[in-house]
């Protein structure tokens, strides 16, 4: 078989698993301007105080991290046990009935079934970590950035996608998104359970236990090559999480966006990522000559546009930052990761990177609670909050090692 025959094969093998990690990112895109809209004036809330709103609002935002903390540990964990596959069928099954769980609500007018979706979808968002383990099994480490920037590729086109299309079917009826969601999540499901993507082996045996997280998280301890990517992921990921929360509700409250010009302010940021996943990634990595260099220059550019972001700018202003932001970002996410699943062997790889989407999660859920102090602070001081702490994410990251590592194309 030539190299052309050879690619063709295995991007149509790898195919479900790239767009199971589209339609986990392309959902939780999708639900950022539908919650900022619905809880902001829907007419599910009409009947709360502004303040309450906001509580609710914090709420829908929070309860989401809360589920992915136990699951992006727990599913992690679960697919170095029963296998790649299986775990993200797990997933696409279980994101299936989330949205058909807030779909309902929306029907029926009870906003408890929203929450228990918003939580369920949280459970069984752990594709992206997931895949990222699939890929990165077969590949030597000098190769695993490259690895990771594929998923991230994919991962970022649902991010232009999701918001986009959730704000502008949002615009329309806020319940067509979350049918949307649900169709997509069915389908990926059927396509997962004939897909060859990966070796599909068992790693180890499987033990459930509630105290699961808390043992996973409790292993970093033991796991020292793991602490330094671990812990400048964390405070990198809070401080860009807290620049997407609020960058959204200052667009609607202070420039005016409606639901439709959210989603295509969430597609800008997902623009960002996808330009720097396709090219920009590519090129300062080549040009820098090693995964810490480049870290420590998507950090440093990062945070320096977040605190940006809190200047009063124009509308375009702000557009643009948005782009350069997200840009940056996987200047550091890509190589960060790439860390992390570099500092175990390949049967932690799946907890590895479940801890890295912990992290995330954890990042999340502090910044949707921060969102209940908009009543009190403004939006702004918290951009600079964001920016501040993605800085800060520096002085783990000079601790990386400083070993040049090629990393050419992953074909």
């Amino acid at each position: 078989m030539d190299v052309t025959g050879l690619q063709s094969t295995r991007l149509r093998a790898r195919a479900p698993l790239f767009l199971a990690v589209f339609i986990d990112i392309f959902s939780f895109g999708l639900m950022y301007p539908l919650i900022v809209a619905l809880f902001d004036g829907g007419a599910i809330t009409a009947g709360y105080s502004p303040a309450m709103r906001d509580a609710l609002l914090s709420l829908a935002f929070s309860l989401f991290p809360v589920g992915m903390f136990f699951g992006a540990a727990l599913l992690g964990d679960l697919s170095d046990a029963l296998g790649r596959r299986r775990t993200l069928m797990i997933c696409m099954g279980g994101l299936a009935l989330s949205y058909a769980l807030m779909w309902a609500s929306l029907e029926i007018g009870h906003l408890w079934l929203f929450f228990l979706g918003r939580l369920l979808s949280g459970l069984m968002a752990g594709t992206a970590p997931i895949a990222q383990a699939a890929m990165v099994d077969s590949v030597p480490e000098e190769r695993r950035s490259a690895a990771v920037a594929q998923v991230v590729l994919a991962n970022t086109l649902g991010m232009v996608a999701g918001p986009a299309l959730g704000g502008l079917l949002g615009h329309l009826d806020f319940r067509l998104p979350l049918a949307l969601a649900l169709v997509l999540c069915v389908a990926t499901l059927v396509l997962l359970r004939g897909a060859r993507f990966a070796h599909d082996e068992a790693r180890r045996t499987l033990a459930l236990d509630w105290r699961q997280p808390f043992l996973l998280l409790a292993r970093i301890g033991q796991r020292r090559a793991i602490r330094v990517p671990a812990a400048s992921f964390l405070l990198f990921q809070l401080g860009f999480l807290i620049y997407y929360t609020f960058i959204l509700v200052e667009m609607q409250r202070s420039y005016g966006f409606s639901t439709g010009g959210l989603g295509l302010f969430s597609m800008v940021l997902g623009l960002g990522c996808a330009f720097s996943s396709a090219i920009g990634f590519k090129w300062a990595r080549a040009r820098l000559g090693s995964d810490r260099a480049t870290a420590l220059l998507g950090l440093a550019l990062c945070g320096l546009f977040l605190i940006v972001s809190a200047a009063p700018l124009p509308a375009w202003g702000q557009v643009t930052v948005a782009f350069l932001s997200t840009a940056s970002n996987i200047l550091a996410y890509v190589t960060l990761l790439a860390a992390i699943s570099s500092a175990v062997d390949e049967t932690e790889r799946g907890w590895a990177l479940g801890i890295a989407n912990a992290s995330v999660a954890l990042s999340v859920f502090l910044a949707g609670l921060l969102t209940s102090l908009l009543a009190v602070l403004p939006a702004d001081l918290f951009l600079a909050l964001g920016g501040v702490l993605v800085l800060t994410a520096l002085l783990p990251g000079l601790k990386l090692a400083r070993a040049p590592v090629p990393a050419p194309e992953l074909r």
